[in-house]
C-alpha cells in the first residue's frame, strides 16, 4: 500500500530546517581565482625560482604573459551561509567507512549554492573571526545531497 505524504509536510520540514541556518549557520567566504588583464608595457616573464611551469609554481609573482597581454591571478571572495561542524562526532552520517583527515570539517548548505561551492578553490570558515584567525579549507571529495527529497540541502567535507 502506497503512502501519500501531503506537500504541507515537506513544506513544514523545509521551513524548520531553513530556520536552523539562521540559528546555527555562520557566514563563510568562498575563494575564487580570476585571471585579470593588467595594463603593462613590459613584464618579466621569467620564474622567480626554478620551475617546470611558471604558471604552477607556488608563491612568487602570480602574473604571466601570453601574446603581449599580461594576466594576473586575483583572489575574489563571496559570502555564503553554511552550517559548519568541526567535530567528527557531530557530522551527519553519510557512509559507514568514511575516512577524512583529522583537521577536516563538514559543512551543510543549500543546493542552490552548490554550483558556487564546486567552482570555489577554497573556503574561509567563519568570516566573523577572520581578523583573529583565518581558517582556510579545500574541498575533499564530492558534495552529498541530503534531507527529505535530497534536492534542497547538501553536505560537503573540507580539509
Amino acid at each position: 500500500m502506497a503512502i501519500n505524504v501531503p506537500q504541507s509536510v515537506f513544506d513544514k520540514y523545509f521551513e524548520v530546517i531553513d530556520s536552523t541556518f539562521n540559528i546555527f549557520g555562520v557566514t563563510c567566504q568562498l575563494v575564487f581565482i580570476e585571471k585579470v588583464e593588467v595594463e603593462s608595457s613590459s613584464f618579466d616573464n621569467f620564474p622567480v625560482h626554478d620551475s617546470i611551469s611558471a604558471h604552477r609554481r607556488g608563491g612568487g609573482n602570480p602574473g604571466f604573459e601570453r601574446a603581449d597581454v599580461v594576466y594576473e591571478e586575483v583572489e575574489k571572495t563571496e559570502d555564503i551561509k553554511l552550517k559548519v561542524y568541526w567535530d567528527a562526532k557531530s557530522w551527519v552520517k553519510v557512509g559507514s567507512n568514511i575516512v577524512v583527515p583529522d583537521a577536516a570539517i563538514q559543512t551543510i548548505g543549500f543546493m542552490t549554492d552548490l554550483p558556487k561551492i564546486l567552482r570555489a578553490k577554497e573556503l574561509i570558515v567563519h568570516k566573523g573571526i577572520k581578523d583573529y584567525k583565518e581558517f582556510r579549507f579545500k574541498r575533499t571529495g564530492d558534495p552529498i545531497p541530503m534531507g527529505l527529497k535530497q534536492d534542497r540541502y547538501f553536505a560537503c567535507f573540507w580539509d
